[in-house]
C-alpha cells in the first residue's frame, strides 16, 4: 500500500494529545516518506506542535457552527490523505475520517455504540483490546492494518526557543537561573477526585523546601484548580513560588524542562514531564496506574492497590462524592520517602541534622 499522505485524528484531552505522539513516532519509523497531519481539539495542539515527526497540526474548533465545518472538511479533502484514522471511539472522528475523502479510513470497531452505522464509515476496524497496556501503546494498534505492530511507545514533548526565553527570565527573576534546583508540584486536576488533600501537599512543599529546594506550585487555569491551589497555599508554612494558571502548555513544558523533578497526580503535567525525561513521582487513584502511569523509566508511582480491591475502579469518587479514599489514603510519610530519594540519585542529599 503506497501511503504518502495520513490524517490521525484524536479528540480527547490534552494529556491523551500528548501520548498520541507515539503512534505518530511508530508511523514514521515505519514509513518515513509518509507526511503525518493531526487533528486534534482546538487548545490541545501545544502538545504537538514542533514534533519532527507531524507535518502540521489541526486544531478542531468547538461551537464554530457548520460554515467552520464545512470550511474544515473542505481543507482536509484539499490534502488528498491517502489514510485517515480515528484514534478514539467517537462519532465525531470517524465522520471527519470519512468525510477526509481518504480511500483507506481506520478506526475502533464501535460494536453497536454510538452512531447507528459508524463501522460503515472505515474501510479497517480494529477490535479495541483493554489489557492493562499503556495508552499509548493501545493507541498504536490502530496501526495494524497499515502493517505496523509490535513497537515500543516513545512520546516527547518540543518546546520552542522563545518559551524557553520567557520561562529562563522568569526563573532568574526568582532566584533559579544558573541551574538552581527547584521542583514542580501540580497538585490539582480539573477532575477533582483525582487530588490529595490540601494539607498533606502543603505538608510535603513545606517538607522540599525546608531542604533548601524551591517548590513551584503550578495548576490548571480552571477556577476551580485555582482554589484548591489557594487552599493550599494558606495551609504552607513555607513561601512556595506559585504560578496558578499563568503559564502556557509551551511554558509550563519549559518550565518542567528545567525542573529537577516533578510531583504531582495524574493528570496532564504529569505525561508532559515524563515526555520530557524528567523523574516523576504521581500519585493515583480511581484510574488505572498500569494504563495510564508516567511513560518514563524516571517515573515512581504511589497508590493503595494493595489496600482497596475495588482499584482501578475509575469512578469519579467514593460512591459519587468527588472523593477518592484510596488517594486520600497514600500518607505524607510514604511521599516525603520516595521524594527524598529520588532528590538523592538526583544528587541533592538532604542538609546535616535535617530529619523529614
Amino acid at each position: 500500500m503506497t501511503i504518502r499522505r495520513v490524517l490521525l485524528i484524536k479528540l480527547r484531552h490534552i494529556g491523551d494529545v500528548l501520548l498520541a505522539a507515539a503512534t505518530c513516532r511508530a508511523l514514521k519509523a515505519a514509513r518515513p516518506d509518509a507526511r503525518i497531519s493531526m487533528l486534534v481539539p482546538a487548545g490541545t495542539e501545544a502538545m504537538l506542535t514542533g514534533h519532527p515527526d507531524i507535518e502540521e497540526v489541526i486544531p478542531l474548533k468547538r461551537g464554530g457552527g457548520w460554515m467552520e465545518d464545512l470550511r474544515l472538511i473542505r481543507a482536509l479533502r484539499r490534502r488528498r490523505f491517502d489514510v485517515a484514522v480515528n484514534m478514539t471511539e467517537g462519532d465525531r472522528g470517524a465522520i471527519l475520517a470519512f468525510l477526509s475523502g481518504a480511500r483507506v479510513r481506520i478506526g475502533i470497531d464501535p460494536r453497536h455504540k454510538g452512531l447507528k452505522g459508524k463501522k460503515w464509515l472505515y474501510t479497517h476496524r480494529i477490535k479495541p483490546v483493554y489489557d492493562g497496556r499503556h495508552r499509548a501503546l493501545m493507541d498504536m494498534d490502530v496501526l495494524e492494518p497499515l502493517g505496523i505492530r509490535g513497537m515500543s511507545p516513545r512520546v516527547e514533548l518540543f518546546v520552542p526557543g522563545e518559551d524557553q526565553d520567557f520561562v529562563d527570565g522568569w526563573l532568574h527573576e526568582q532566584g533559579l537561573g544558573d541551574g538552581r534546583p527547584f521542583v514542580v508540584v501540580h497538585p490539582t486536576s480539573r477532575w477533582l477526585f483525582k487530588c490529595w488533600r490540601d494539607e498533606a501537599v502543603a505538608h510535603v512543599v513545606d517538607h522540599l523546601e525546608s531542604r533548601a529546594v524551591r517548590v513551584v506550585l503550578t495548576s490548571g487555569p480552571d477556577a476551580r484548580e485555582a482554589r484548591k491551589l489557594d487552599s493550599i497555599v494558606s495551609r504552607c508554612r513555607s513561601q512556595p513560588l506559585v504560578l496558578s494558571g499563568r503559564l502556557t502548555l509551551k511554558q509550563l513544558a519549559a518550565l518542567l524542562k528545567r525542573s529537577t523533578l516533578f510531583f504531582g497526580v495524574d493528570t496532564a503535567p504529569m505525561h508532559m514531564a515524563a515526555a520530557l525525561g524528567k523523574p516523576v513521582l504521581a500519585l493515583f487513584g480511581p484510574s488505572d496506574s498500569r494504563v495510564w502511569g508516567p511513560l518514563t523509566p524516571l517515573g515512581r508511582i504511589l497508590d493503595r492497590r494493595a489496600d482497596f480491591p475495588c482499584l482501578p475502579c475509575r469512578r469519579d469518587g467514593c460512591d459519587g462524592s468527588k472523593r477518592s479514599l484510596c488517594l486520600e489514603a497514600i500518607t505524607t510519610e510514604e511521599v516525603v520517602s520516595a521524594l527524598d530519594g529520588m532528590l538523592a540519585v538526583a544528587g541533592l542529599k538532604a542538609p546535616a541534622g535535617l530529619r523529614p
